[in-house]
């Protein structure tokens, strides 16, 4: 009985030790400043600086992040938030996007490469009509986070072009 209750124990916590959680994430909390260059390496390309901050959400359950920048050509300010829970079941952190300036609210599943200090995003469905969405997110430096993110029209082209790059510093 002894040794039965020893081995269930010993499952429960090596599960536990290897399950991942919201507090995986703690490397985004903070106070981050943004250079977002849309469309890299195209003739409409442009950037958006300023401010991205993130926190915990309802009772540490979410992060949010909520972001303010301003487009260099016009100095309109744009902004725009993540809403980011893990779903245990799934093993995914699920990420709704909303933005003030975009009718639709993204929604992104990330999966976290701990091994490669990444995070891998998707959307699972399109996101703008007939867009599908990936991105990458490394965390190797913590201090400063890289964002690459791709589109594609599914039906039309199937090729991926590059949307984002997105630099974010650490200031706090």
């Amino acid at each position: 009985m002894q040794k039965s209750l020893f081995l269930l124990l010993s499952i429960l916590i090596a599960h536990t030790s290897f399950s991942q959680s919201i507090k995986d994430l703690n490397f985004l909390i903070g106070d981050w400043k943004v250079v977002e260059t849309i469309y890299p390496g195209t003739e409409k390309e442009y950037q958006e600086i300023g401010k991205r901050t993130c926190e915990y959400y309802l009772n540490g359950s979410f992060i949010k992040c909520e972001s303010l920048t301003v487009d260099q050509r016009n100095l309109r300010e744009r902004s725009y938030a993540y809403i980011i829970n893990y779903h245990k079941k799934e093993d995914v952190f699920l990420v709704t996007s909303l933005a003030h300036d975009f009718p639709l609210h993204g929604k992104h599943k990330w999966f976290l490469d701990k091994e490669n200090k990444r995070i891998n995003a998707i959307s699972p469905k399109n996101v703008i009509e007939d867009r599908f969405f990936r991105a990458t997110i490394s965390y190797a430096n913590e201090k400063k986070l890289v964002w690459n993110g791709w589109s594609s029209k599914f039906l039309n082209d199937k090729e991926w072009v590059q949307i984002f790059n997105d630099v974010t510093t650490k200031t706090d």
